[in-house]
């Protein structure tokens, strides 16, 4: 495994657990801007994946 999707799962897990063992104590726009950063952390990873397969291909 790559060093950058290390990262980048290691963020998703962070990111997971900060909505987890938050919720309900923040408010409604930091969980939004969680969940916005939990989102783009998991696109960034599918990037990267499809990225890595398509020069595995070639």
């Amino acid at each position: 495994m790559q060093t950058e999707e290390k990262l980048l799962l290691a963020e998703i897990e962070f990111w997971r657990y900060m909505i987890k063992s938050r919720k309900g104590t923040v408010p409604a726009q930091a969980t939004e801007r969680m969940l916005y950063a939990c989102k783009l952390a998991e696109r960034k990873l599918m990037l990267n994946r499809e990225s890595s397969a398509s020069v595995l291909t070639q």
